[in-house]
């Protein structure tokens, strides 16, 4: 027996195993420095950032839009390093140490 939470994550892991998305759009709770490897997309809650994860892994395209108030936020879950997605989108111009690692990582980001 699972409660709602627990039954929620078992369908969503049975789904993402047989998902591949052409392009993918994945938000997350913090963009910050993670650990010794530099900046990673992190978020709040265990479930979401496997999904987040499982999402970007099979995904052709991964897109990550970010709004500023994300950056420098860092919360409790890794979902992926920088080379995990590209591009980012955000609203308006981002920390230099972030410009820096994306640059490393080969992502692009576009500023709507």
């Amino acid at each position: 027996m699972a409660d709602g939470e627990q039954a929620r994550a078992r369908d969503r892991a049975v789904v993402l195993d047989d998902l591949r998305a052409d392009l993918a759009f994945v938000g997350s709770g913090g963009i910050a420095p993670y650990g010794l490897t530099g900046f990673h997309l992190t978020d709040f809650h265990l479930d979401e950032a496997a999904t987040e994860r499982g999402v970007l892994a099979d995904a052709s395209h991964r897109c990550v839009p970010a709004d500023s108030g994300r950056f420098g936020r860092t919360a409790a879950h890794r979902a992926c390093e920088p080379d995990g997605f590209h591009p980012l989108i955000t609203d308006t111009p981002f920390p230099a140490e972030l410009h820096t690692a994306l640059g490393r990582a080969g992502s692009d980001v576009i500023t709507a």
